[in-house]
């Protein structure tokens, strides 16, 4: 009898849309910096914490200093309920200008890219896996410059993904949450969502900016994420992703 009552029940869930049926989301979050212990997105990080929803925050490695790791470390350790890391820091620039990863020599986007990358690992002694270019602007100089560093294994949003197979993995499938930048919009994303989500059956990324969102601003990421868990998405980090073979 209770075997058959567990059947039941079971068969009751999966009915009722709580099967894992949709794409696995990415949050792209860009612009994270920490200085004089000041951090601007720690509403949307204690948000994301309380939910065990996972994120990758792009880190500006200029606009921090010596405050960011006992700033950020309660969220750099936090786990959810399965033991897995709910945040992975990505690589978003030295300074964040335009011109860092795009039309710009080889030796200049070299440096950058070190320089953050050292930058990083002293602030908050972690190695970075992931690339993400200031702007979304990068060219095949750049290419070349993340695949020589085998420690970076995933590249968000590159402007050219080239034919060759460099062993980086290329994350461009983008579903629009900001209706514009720093305005994300539930009504706005769920139009765009309902557009994709047919194409994008494997992976989406949505990208914004928590440092410059108001209270209203994270509310309506707050319906998104809630709409995305009713989709029965699941959340995951963008290294993770690779790892587990895509």
């Amino acid at each position: 009898m209770k075997t058959i009552f567990f059947l039941i029940l079971c068969t009751c869930i999966m009915g009722s849309g709580f099967s894992k049926v949709g794409p696995k989301i990415i949050l792209k979050l860009d612009d994270l910096s920490v200085k004089s212990g000041v951090c601007k997105i720690i509403p949307t990080m204690d948000y994301l914490k309380q939910m065990q929803i996972k994120a990758g925050l792009g880190i500006v490695a200029e606009k921090n200093d010596s405050t960011a790791l006992r700033t950020l470390i309660p969220y750099l350790q936090a786990e959810n309920s399965n033991r897995e890391k709910l945040i992975e820091i990505w690589h978003h620039g030295l300074d964040h200008t335009k011109s860092e990863f795009r039309d710009s020599n080889y030796q200049y986007q070299k440096s950058h890219f070190e320089q953050a990358d050292k930058l990083v690992n002293k602030y908050l002694k972690i190695q970075m896996h992931t690339f993400g270019t200031p702007y979304n602007a990068s060219d095949s100089i750049t290419n070349s410059v993340i695949s020589e560093d085998p420690n970076y294994k995933v590249f968000l949003y590159s402007s050219l993904v080239p034919a060759v197979n460099n062993g980086i993995t290329y994350l461009n499938h983008r579903v629009n949450m900001e209706n514009g930048t720093g305005n994300p919009e539930f009504e706005f994303f769920k139009s765009d969502y309902s557009k994709y989500k047919d194409k994008y059956t494997d992976y989406m990324i949505l990208q914004g900016h928590p440092n410059i969102w108001t209270t209203e601003k994270l509310d309506q990421f707050k319906q998104i994420i809630d709409f995305l868990i009713a989709q029965g998405c699941e959340f995951v980090l963008p290294y993770e992703y690779y790892k587990n073979g895509n």
